[in-house]
């Protein structure tokens, strides 16, 4: 990638993150990509659209067909916009304990694959959303079989590495991310819960909330 928007901000000062907001706001308003921080990881997405969808996959040299992960600003963004989602008390009871938070949760929508949802908990990508009123999409940023970035440094040569995208990119540069493992992502499709992987919650955390044995 030759070129794309760099918007730099002290994730850790408020004050500071106006331009970066803004920036936000002008790539999803757009249908363009929007690199991200994440509580975990830098990711990219943007405005929900199967486009952008394909977009991102094809950048990361996955299925086009793969599916993202659906940021809110709070759960009832994600109840509001995603009505064919499944929220059982499961799913209640998980977002109630752990959002905004690095817990990914797996829901029913009637599709093959389901629709993965989360409200992160990252202060700048929280404000962003809250002003957006609506849903993200996301991946994270790294190619295919390589770590996600966490940094600026790493993410400026995942970015620079990927193919020339056919929409214009905005790059949120919030410094160095926390050290932390990945989103713990739990399956509530089915008969019962499943972590698909476990990342920065572990399982017992997950069963105490849920009452049962994984």
């Amino acid at each position: 990638m030759r070129k794309y928007r760099e918007i730099r901000s002290n994730a850790r000062d408020p004050i500071d993150w106006e331009k970066s907001v803004a920036a936000a706001m002008e790539a999803l308003e757009k249908g363009e990509l929007l690199v991200h921080p994440t509580s975990t990881v830098y990711g990219i997405g943007g405005a929900v659209s199967r486009v952008l969808d394909a977009e991102v996959n094809r950048l990361k040299r996955r299925p086009l067909d793969q599916s993202l992960v659906r940021l809110a600003g709070s759960a009832e963004t994600l109840r509001r916009e995603l009505r064919g989602a499944e929220w059982d008390d499961r799913a209640k009871r998980l977002a109630t304990e752990f959002w905004p938070g690095p817990l990914t949760l797996v829901l029913d929508d009637g599709s093959e694959a389901g629709v993965a949802v989360r409200v992160d908990g990252h202060p700048l990508l929280l404000v962003i959303l809250g002003r957006w009123r609506s849903l993200m999409t996301s991946s994270s940023l790294n190619r295919q079989g390589e770590p996600p970035a966490t940094n600026r440094a790493t993410a400026r040569r995942v970015l620079e590495a990927l193919p020339e995208p056919s929409v214009s990119v905005t790059f949120l540069d919030a410094g160095s991310l926390a050290r932390s493992a990945s989103s713990t992502i739990v399956s509530l499709r089915g008969a019962g819960p499943s972590i698909l992987r476990e990342g920065s919650i572990d399982r017992r955390r997950i069963a105490r909330c849920l009452g049962e044995a994984l």
